[in-house]
């Protein structure tokens, strides 16, 4: 019998930004009407969480600016749907690997704050869904997560603010992963911010290298390396057509708990096209500044198929110690997944073709063609 998953409900990451934050996205975007219960509940959350969040920014995180980050940080980058999850969350099997867990990705600044943390890990637990409704992936407060989500608590530079303002996607990329006509203050402060999440992380997983799944960071390679210049990188790529519909499907799924405003399914895959085009153009350009023996690329297909293979990869041509000490883990982790399932998906003629002609060039780069397995619609 399958073990059916944990109900629960997700909020908007804003129930822990700074409430500062809070109101200059109230005040900037329009919220159609029938989002306002649950503005209303993420104003209430935050509110609870403010005296929280303020302890920990002012007697706590002090402490951690003043700490370094002794080993290089290991980006994972790729388009969303494009295994990066997977690949993350099987590296993080190395015992050696810290990262952000979905707790702190939410409460980034209610972490070492003892009542704090018990009050609302406890309220992660509860509301957070045993599995994720766009891909089934599993959920839990202390697995590992993104950083994306919790890089605007107080300064606001995040692309993910897009979930909550969909409408905004293409002016949010411009911005906060282009950074065209941001403040330079601002984005000091944002590398300053993104440091101490990384330090934290290192604290809170207690381990010693800090390994990075975050998407947006596909097109910001030459700002991390500006911050990180021995930073590791490892690129997962997979076939164009098979990530637009994963990423048409997870939208779908996952946009409304989080939205603010409305969107039509037409708007959302023109923006799709245009944040892959975008990004992948970004990430092709920028990867030459990444130092000799600090990349690798490999495909989601290399990983599914020959999973302890890729990552003994991973390790030599990146230099990374331990592989053998984690082996183990890896092995166990991938027999666990051998009954996940992945959603089928169809293609429009007309989408695939606009597809063909806009992604034609990462489909060339990397050597793609239409998958067999893509049933194709009139």
């Amino acid at each position: 019998m399958t073990k059916k998953s944990k109900k629960g409900m997700l909020l908007p990451p804003a129930i822990g930004y700074s409430f500062k934050i809070v109101l200059d996205l109230i005040r900037k975007n329009k919220i159609q009407l029938k989002y306002f219960p649950k503005l209303i509940a993420i104003i209430i959350v935050n509110l609870i969480n403010y005296p929280f969040r303020t302890y920990e920014r002012l007697f706590i995180n002090p402490s951690y600016h003043k700490k370094t980050i002794e080993q290089s940080p290991v980006f994972i980058i790729g388009h969303w749907r494009s295994g990066t999850t997977h690949l993350h969350n099987l590296l993080c099997q190395d015992n050696q690997m810290a990262y952000v867990t979905t707790y702190q990705s939410v409460f980034p600044d209610t972490l070492f704050n003892k009542l704090g943390r018990f009050l609302f890990r406890g309220f992660s637990t509860l509301l957070i869904p045993g599995t994720r409704k766009g891909d089934n992936v599993t959920l839990g407060a202390s697995l590992p997560q993104e950083e994306e989500f919790a890089l605007g608590d107080k300064t606001p530079i995040c692309f993910y603010f897009f979930w909550m303002f969909p409408t905004n996607m293409i002016r949010y990329y411009n911005e906060f992963i282009r950074f065209n006509n941001i403040d330079l203050h601002q984005l000091e402060t944002w590398k300053s911010d993104y440091k101490l999440l990384i330090k934290k992380a290192i604290k809170n997983s207690n381990k010693k290298r800090y390994l990075s799944k975050n998407p947006p960071n596909t097109g910001r390679v030459k700002i991390l390396l500006e911050m990180f210049p021995d930073a590791k990188f490892i690129h997962i790529h997979r076939n164009p057509i098979e990530v637009f519909l994963s990423t048409q499907n997870f939208y779908k799924k996952m946009l409304p708990p989080l939205q603010l405003q409305h969107i039509s399914s037409e708007e959302i895959d023109l923006k799709i096209q245009d944040i892959y085009k975008k990004i992948m153009s970004d990430f092709i350009q920028q990867k030459e500044l990444i130092p000799k023996g600090n990349l690798v690329e490999i495909s989601y297909n290399e990983l599914e198929k020959n999973p302890i293979n890729t990552l003994s990869t991973i390790y030599t041509r990146l230099n990374i110690d331990n592989y053998n000490l984690a082996l183990t883990n890896f092995e166990s982790y991938i027999d666990k997944l051998k009954s996940y399932k992945k959603n089928k998906h169809k293609i429009k003629k007309d989408q695939l073709d606009i597809l063909m002609k806009e992604w034609g060039f990462a489909m060339e780069k990397y050597g793609y063609s239409i998958p067999t397995s893509i049933e194709v619609v009139d």
